[in-house]
């Protein structure tokens, strides 16, 4: 009786196990929150799951801000300038933040060293970026 009811037990989780497998929810994307100031990006990790990311941006600081992602192989304090902006290719929408605002815009980020940077006139220059990884 023992083994028949093992068997029934067993023989039930197997059909859950196979009828859920087809069914997977895709994974949530993964969420980076940052506070943006004068000459400061702060964000919630160094680290992010690669693939979907939600970067949310809230402006603590008085003035505008507009952040844009970029994945590079450099320092984040060492990206080419033109004039008084960085040189970059962004990834996605820029983020325009006005004082005590919110934005934020889902991303595709691959495995690798992201710079989050406000490209405003003399924004980045001043060290208004943060920089983190994709894994």
């Amino acid at each position: 009786m023992l083994r028949l009811a093992l068997l029934v037990l067993t023989s039930a989780l197997a059909l859950v196990s196979v009828a859920s497998a087809g069914r997977s929810r895709p994974r949530d994307p993964s969420t980076l929150t940052a506070l943006v100031a004068e000459w400061s990006v702060v964000p919630s990790a160094g680290v992010v799951s690669a693939g979907a990311v939600r970067i949310r941006v809230r402006n603590v600081g008085l003035e505008p801000h507009e952040l844009v992602l970029v994945r590079t192989g450099r320092f984040a304090d060492a990206l080419p300038l033109a004039d008084d902006r960085a040189r970059v290719r962004a990834i996605g929408p820029t983020l325009v933040v006005a004082p005590g605002q919110t934005a934020s815009a889902l991303f595709s980020v691959k495995p690798g060293s992201y710079v989050l940077l406000d490209n405003l006139p003399w924004h980045y220059w001043h060290g208004t970026w943060a920089a983190f990884a994709a894994r």
